[in-house]
Parts: C-alpha cells; sequence; structure tokens
C-alpha cells in the first residue's frame, strides 16, 4: 500500500518555507512564491501565461477561475490580450457573479489559494478540503446547463484504501478533449461523454453560485476546511487515516 507519510513530512517542510512571508488581508503577497504560475498582480485580470482570470468583488477577496477560450468569449474577454480590473466596482461585481455562474470560486485572499494550491501540486491530498473543479457549460439554446465536477487533487488514491474520495479525479483525457472545442455547445457535448450533469434550471445545481453572496459564503466554508489543513496534527490524523483506511478524516457532511 502507498505510503502517505512522506507526504506529511513534505507538508511540514513545505509549511515552513511558505510561511516565511505572511499572507495579507488584501490577499496579495507578491513575495511569497517565486515561481510563475503563483505570481500575481492585484491589478490584473486576465493573465495569457496560465489562463487565469481574476475579479475584485466589493464583499472584499477575490473570486479565480481558469478559463478556456470559448468560457472567455462567454464572459465577453479578450483572448489574445491581458486585461486590468476595472476601477468600477458594480463592474467588478458582475464579472465575478458571472465568473461564478461557470464554475470559478470565491477565495478571501490569493494566499489562501496559493499556499494550497502549491501543496496539492506537490502531492499532498485534500480531497474535500479544496473546492473542486466545476466545468460548466450552456447550450446555445438558452435552455439548461451541462455541470461536471472532479477533485482538484494531483495524487491517486491507493485502490486498496477503504474509504473512496469525495471526487473522482481530472479523467486521463479531459485536458486534451476540452481544450478543442470551439463553441460553448462543443462544450457541452464534451461534458455530456464526460458523464456531466444537466440541469433544467441553473437554480437546480448547488455547484453554481446565484448571487454574489452565495459564492462568497461557500468559499467561506471552505476557508474553514483549509484553516483545518494548516493544523500539523489535523493533517497527521488525515493522511494517517488515507495511510490505514480507517475513519481519521472528515467526510463533507460533516462541515
Amino acid at each position: 500500500m502507498l505510503s502517505f507519510f512522506p507526504l506529511f513530512f513534505s507538508f511540514i517542510f513545505g509549511r515552513q518555507q511558505l510561511q516565511i512571508q505572511p499572507d495579507v488581508s488584501s490577499g496579495v503577497n507578491q513575495a511569497m512564491y517565486r515561481e510563475p504560475y503563483f505570481s500575481h498582480d492585484p491589478n490584473t485580470r486576465r493573465e495569457l501565461q496560465s489562463g487565469e482570470v481574476t475579479a475584485y468583488p466589493s464583499s472584499g477577496g477575490i473570486v479565480l477561475g481558469h478559463f478556456s477560450a470559448v468560457e472567455l468569449a462567454h464572459l465577453n474577454l479578450s483572448r489574445t490580450k491581458p486585461a486590468n480590473r476595472s476601477s468600477d466596482p458594480a463592474e467588478e461585481d458582475d464579472l465575478a457573479l458571472r465568473m461564478l455562474r461557470l464554475g470559478a470560486h470565491w477565495w478571501p485572499s490569493w494566499g489562501l489559494y496559493a499556499r494550497h494550491k502549491k501543496r496539492i501540486i506537490d502531492g499532498i491530498p485534500y480531497d474535500f478540503h479544496f473546492p473542486p473543479v466545476v466545468n460548466v457549460g450552456y447550450p446555445s439554446s438558452g435552455k439548461g446547463v451541462w455541470v461536471f465536477k472532479f477533485s482538484a487533487d494531483k495524487r491517486t488514491w491507493d485502490e486498496e484504501d477503504e474509504r473512496k474520495p469525495y471526487l473522482e479525479r481530472e479523467p486521463d483525457d479531459w485536458a486534451g478533449r476540452i481544450r478543442m472545442v470551439l463553441t460553448m455547445d462543443e462544450r457541452c457535448e464534451v461534458l455530456k461523454d464526460f458523464g456531466a450533469t444537466f440541469y433544467e434550471k441553473v437554480e437546480d445545481c448547488v455547484d453554481i453560485a446565484k448571487t454574489l453572496q452565495e459564492g462568497v459564503d461557500k468559499g467561506k466554508r471552505y476557508e474553514e476546511l483549509l484553516k483545518r489543513m494548516e493544523d500539523l496534527k489535523y493533517v497527521d490524523r488525515w493522511l494517517s487515516g488515507l495511510e490505514k483506511g480507517n475513519d481519521a478524516s472528515m467526510k463533507e457532511e460533516d462541515w
């Protein structure tokens, strides 16, 4: 059985490194991460290198998403040019909500996102502690919505583990197929092929925020879960639970 204890020591080492620079209330700490993937300019809305889009709602925090060319067109954002944040709070709120309706997530700060995303990339399993990757497609008919989500985890769970992950990982051929779509209808077809759920009304889907406040509230629930993952004793129990297949970890219904 694959051991997760090396991950625990990696977590501790990484935690010590990452806490050299404290997080800041504004949600921006450009000195915290030197890797290009984690660099962040607080004035930037659209990053060409990473495909990342950030909105700055008036409620505070950020709404962060990584979008394809089709999704950028749906958001009325340029596919080829970077963009800066608007000085108009109403414009930022509008973009934030439209991003949430495409599966983006609200974060209290950039630092919280980057810190835990880095650990996931390093192989720490987060399961339900980290927001899932929510992929949304809106048919051109204007009727209904397709939703397909998977875990942000990069590490595969041991098949012998008695417990099962909250969500499966990204399918192996997902990225290659979804990047090739040219229209939102094609995107919906790919989502359907991967087993997406169809909702006749957006309001019926719990994975899509209907209001900005709803997105913020959901993000705050994840903030509490992520705080647990910054407690070394909790992480020890969590990783031990994965190792032994016992009841050491929490489940989503325990939120």
